[in-house]
Formats: structure tokens, sequence, C-alpha cells
């Protein structure tokens, strides 16, 4: 028997470059090796998104381009969070063995109401429940690797809070998940910040236009302390630098480095030559799922039949948490 590995994106925006480098990369090298369970995260979309049609719109590109990238949905499991209503069930039955306190401690629930009072936006019961429905997400599949950024880290603690406590009171049901060790990292945005996120603006999407990856690249912000050419600077504060770690060969991150604290380079250089990677990085993705969106139905059917997959284990997990928790299988 395989581990298994569940991960999922939410579907509130295009896919963009954070989200492949954070994430996507490494889902077909995971395929495999583990029992994947690759979902849209649409009932998590409803945390931040008030537009139906918006959710709707971005379910089915963000299929091609789990599809594009080379997920093989004969080998993984790709479906939409919302196909398999156990998920909400088992996250409801956990939340009877989950104290209150631990949610508003979550520091990640403070930044993210933090952030939507800045913008003005209702702060609703179901952010607040957010943590208990990634858990019930992981557990349902009996989840032992969950790779995620390091900033959802603190989910994965509590999930394994949260199945600790519930196999002491009812008796050994989910396993302890682990964060997949040495795949948590931060992709930064051009806007100077330190993460890339829809919500931010601040992206590369993976459907960028090659013009366009061009435009926003020589307009990202570098570091402010090289105000002119002569100017050396350093690479370590600056994202374009750090993108270049991610994404370049191992001779052109050195030629960044130098190039920026010796003044060798102008920044406009530096953003040319990472530019041209990322086009060059992009393109077979691009041609693939352009492939892929002339197929008519092709990822209806994957998210089909991945719900159909996805839900017959589900049902057996709920089954089993009911009888434990004494409710009746009457259904």
């Amino acid at each position: 028997m395989k581990e298994v590995v569940v991960s999922g994106i939410r579907a509130t925006g295009k896919l963009h470059l954070g989200n492949y480098l954070g994430a996507m990369r490494n889902f077909v090298a995971l395929q495999g090796q583990y029992d994947c369970f690759f979902f849209i995260a649409d009932y998590h979309s409803l945390t931040t998104e008030r537009d139906a049609g918006q959710i709707r719109t971005h379910l089915l590109p963000i299929v091609m381009d789990y599809l594009a990238i080379g997920l093989d949905p004969e080998v993984c499991t790709i479906f939409a969070q919302s196909s398999v209503p156990e998920i909400a069930e088992l996250a409801l039955l956990l939340s009877m063995v989950q104290p209150a306190a631990d949610l508003l401690s979550l520091p990640t629930y403070k930044e993210k109401v933090e952030s939507q009072a800045k913008k003005g936006e209702v702060v609703t019961s179901g952010l607040l429940f957010y943590p208990v429905l990634m858990a019930a997400d992981i557990l349902i599949q009996k989840a032992t690797v969950v790779p995620v950024g390091k900033d959802q880290l603190p989910h994965i603690y509590f999930t394994r809070d949260v199945a600790r406590r519930f196999n002491e009171q009812f008796g050994q049901t989910f396993p302890l998940p682990n964060a997949l060790e040495g795949k948590t990292i931060r992709v930064p945005g051009l806007d100077g910040t330190e993460k890339m996120g829809k919500s931010e603006g601040n992206t590369i999407d993976l459907t960028e236009p090659e013009d366009s990856i061009r435009k926003k690249i020589a307009t990202a912000v570098t570091d402010p302390s090289r105000k002119r050419r002569q100017d050396p600077g350093n690479p370590f504060v600056c994202n374009i630098y750090a993108l270049h770690e991610l994404i370049s060969s191992p001779d052109l991150v050195q030629w960044a480095q130098k190039g920026c604290q010796t003044a060798s380079i102008g920044c406009l250089e530096c953003k040319c030559g990472l530019s041209e990677n990322i086009v060059q990085l992009l393109r077979p993705f691009q041609e693939k799922r352009e492939q892929i969106a002339q197929l008519p139905g092709y990822a209806e059917e994957v998210l089909r039949e991945g719900g159909k997959k996805a839900r017959a284990t589900a049902k057996q997990l709920v089954l089993e948490v009911r009888e434990k928790m004494g409710l009746p299988n009457l259904l």
C-alpha cells in the first residue's frame, strides 16, 4: 500500500507561477510515488469569493492546468472538493471535538481577519472554521503526507492535533499526517512583497502571454538601494534575484548575484535574463494546455470520475467516524 498524499488549490483565480513553483511542479513526481488526491478547493473559496460565477469560471481552467503540468487522471485522483460532500460532514463531526479557543488563536486566522478587515470585507464564521475543513480534506483520505508551503505548516500541526484528539477519544482512526520535507518554499511577488498571490495582484499567470511576462518583470520591484545603474546592490533583498534562485540555472544565478553586488549589470539586464527563463519554463506547459482546451468535455470528465473515486473512500471513512461517535448509519 502506498502512502496517501492530499493537496488542493483554491478556485479563486488563475493559477500562477507561485502555485507552480510552490506546489504544482512537485505533483508530477508525487503521483508516481504516492496514492495522490489533488483537488480544487471550491468550498474553501467561499470564505473570500462571493461571486458564484467566478468560482464556476475558475474550476475547469484549474483542472486543465493540472493536466497540462503532467498529472495523469489514470494515476492520481483529480476532483472538486464540493463533489465529495462527506468532507463537509467530517468537518462538522471533527468540530465537535475541537476547542474553539484553538481556532481563535491560530496565527493564520488572525492574519486573514486583518487582511479582510483592511479590504472592508465581512469576516464570516467560515473563515474561523477553515482549519477544521482543511483538516477534514486531509483526514478523510487518511493522508500521511501533505505538500504545503511554509505559511501552511500551522494547518498541518493543527490537523495532527485534531486527529490525535479524535483518536484518543474514540479510538485509533486517523494517521497523523506529516508535511512533505524539503518542499516548503515561498515564492516572492513582483511588487516586492514576500509572497506571490492572486489577491495581491503581483503574479505571473501560468497562461500569461510572453509579451506580458516581459512587461511585468520589467516593472517589478527590485533592491531599493540601487537608485542608479552604477550603484551596487544587495541581491538577497531583491525579489527578482529570489526568483532567479527558483527558476534559473546555477550559472545565471551566480551571474545575477555578482552582477548586482558589483554593479557590473543593471536591474534591467537582470530582469531580461529572468524573463527569458520564465518564458522558456512556461512555453511547454502553455502548448500542452492549449491542446487540452481543444478536447470538448475532457476536463469535466476528469472531474466527474475523480469525484466518484474520492467519494467512494470518503464514504467509508465517514461511516467509520459516525459509528465511533455513536451516530446511526441508516442512510
